[in-house]
């Protein structure tokens, strides 16, 4: 018996541009899996089409080459962490950043390791066509802290000898770092005394006045 979802699908057929939407949607879905279970080097636009269930030639069709797939690829994996800026002042935006940073590496995982695999391939010689959008991308975070420590200089959370520059670096060094560790120990990720640390570690650092660990629960 048709279902209402059946008889809406029935009743509206999707548009061209829907449909390519999905296809394309599959097969970055695809390509993220494969990149998840068996590294960057597995990807090509045959298994890609073949794991989502198309013919092999279609990655082509829709991106134009392997390379702009992978673009579109770095970009999704890129887009799944957005800073958390609903901080009061600039410490709790950063002390926020980090701890949602570090979180998510336990609450998805899968995520995490196709990021960091797309973001360490971009700096060798496996995909070098990616390593301006990775740069970009650090950039970007970096100045996203940049701002957010300057704000806390402004506010007064943030002490005045920290350097913005100097510490944004560091910063993203340091949840980089922390993430990569995870990748070669997966239960360091849910381990809560390394969040902490980390967050410990930056707010004695940069903390302007007596430590307020609200910011960090």
């Amino acid at each position: 018996m048709p279902t209402d979802a059946n008889r809406r699908d029935a009743a509206a057929p999707r548009t061209q541009a829907e449909r390519r939407a999905t296809s394309e949607a599959r097969l970055l879905d695809a390509a993220f899996q494969i990149v998840a279970e068996h590294g960057v080097r597995s990807v090509t636009t045959a298994a890609v089409g073949e794991r989502a269930g198309y013919s092999r030639g279609i990655v082509n069709h829709h991106f134009g080459s392997r390379d702009r797939l992978m673009a579109r690829l770095a970009a999704a994996a890129q887009g799944r962490f957005t800073p958390d800026a609903s901080g009061r002042t600039g410490r709790e935006r950063v002390l926020r950043t980090v701890e949602q940073y570090l979180t998510g590496m336990a609450d998805d995982p899968g995520s995490m390791r196709v990021f960091l695999r797309l973001w360490t391939a971009s700096v060798g010689d496996e995909e070098p066509s990616l390593g301006a959008a990775f740069a970009d991308r650090d950039a970007s975070f970096r100045a996203y802290f940049i701002e957010a420590l300057t704000d806390g200089h402004a506010d007064g959370s943030i002490a005045p000898h920290v350097d913005p520059e100097g510490t944004a670096v560091a910063l993203v060094g340091l949840v980089r770092g922390i993430a990569m560790q995870c990748q070669v120990d997966p239960e360091l990720a849910a381990d809560g005394r390394v969040r902490s640390a980390a967050l410990a570690l930056i707010d004695g650092g940069t903390s302007a006045s007596p430590r307020d660990h609200s910011a960090t629960r």
